[in-house]
């Protein structure tokens, strides 16, 4: 008797059909970098290290101004020119007085905050300086003028005027004779144009007492008058200078008092 095996019945399941969700991700355009051509290394011009010693002494203590412009045109230069003096009656007579403030090459070695002084050239007759650098400065900052020096012995008068202020004002051609005309030839001082005076001007005048130029008829006597003209070029220096400014004539005049006592005796 045959035996039958139980049959295996198999049914196929249907699979549960499955339906993807939409996509939450947008598809974001495909963007290829071009290559940049590597830029030039001629564009790079690095400061150079005459343009640094040209940096300014009083400018690099001060913000920049503000470029604002007036009606002129000029950068908002309004301000006035300034005037210091100082006055010290010394008992002296006018000779050894008038020799120490001829002697601009001796002047840093007093004064303060000039770091160096140097006579370029000089009156052929008299032998007194007719031109002078004088180097204003703290550690490393400094700022050098170009000073176009009179020195007259009549009237005991020393004068140093430097600024391009000088110069526009002359009519005379470069290096022609003297007074304002001679300060064509080197054009006010190196760097006037990024600086912060329109021009400057230090005169010491010594008015002697009745009988004291000759040295007699009393105790000599001298008046020593210390004047300092001066103009900045932008108001905004004016302002932030305004504070210490009516010190240096004092300053000045105190250490040309010491001096002359350290020459003289006293």
């Amino acid at each position: 008797m045959n035996r039958v095996s139980p049959s295996r019945c198999l049914t196929r399941v249907p699979k549960p059909s499955i339906r993807p969700e939409p996509s939450r991700c947008r598809h974001l355009p495909t963007y290829y970098s071009t290559p940049q051509p590597q830029q030039s290394r001629l564009n790079y011009r690095p400061t150079s290290f005459q343009h640094l010693q040209r940096r300014t002494f009083l400018s690099s203590f001060i913000p920049s101004p503000p470029q604002a412009k007036n009606g002129n045109g000029n950068g908002g230069n309004n301000n006035n020119g300034r005037v210091l003096t100082a006055v010290r009656t010394l008992p002296y007579a006018p000779p050894p007085l008038f020799q120490v403030v001829s002697s601009v090459e001796s002047y840093a070695d007093f004064l303060p905050f000039l770091n160096s002084s140097t006579v370029t050239a000089r009156d052929k007759e008299t032998g007194y300086p007719t031109q002078a650098y004088l180097t204003v400065g703290y550690g490393p900052l400094s700022e050098t003028f170009t000073s176009k020096v009179d020195c007259d012995s009549e009237k005991w008068i020393v004068e140093a005027r430097s600024g391009e202020k000088f110069v526009e004002k002359s009519s005379s051609g470069p290096g022609s004779g003297s007074g304002l005309g001679a300060l064509a030839g080197f054009a006010g001082f190196p760097g006037a144009d990024e600086g912060i005076f329109e021009y400057l001007s230090t005169k010491w005048e010594l008015v002697p007492a009745s009988g004291a130029a000759a040295g007699t008829g009393g105790d000599p006597r001298t008046t020593v008058k210390l004047e300092i003209r001066f103009e900045f070029k932008n108001q905004w220096y004016a302002t932030m200078m305004s504070a210490v400014e009516g010190q240096m004539a004092g300053v000045m005049i105190e250490a040309f008092e010491k001096r002359i006592r350290e020459v003289n005796g006293g």
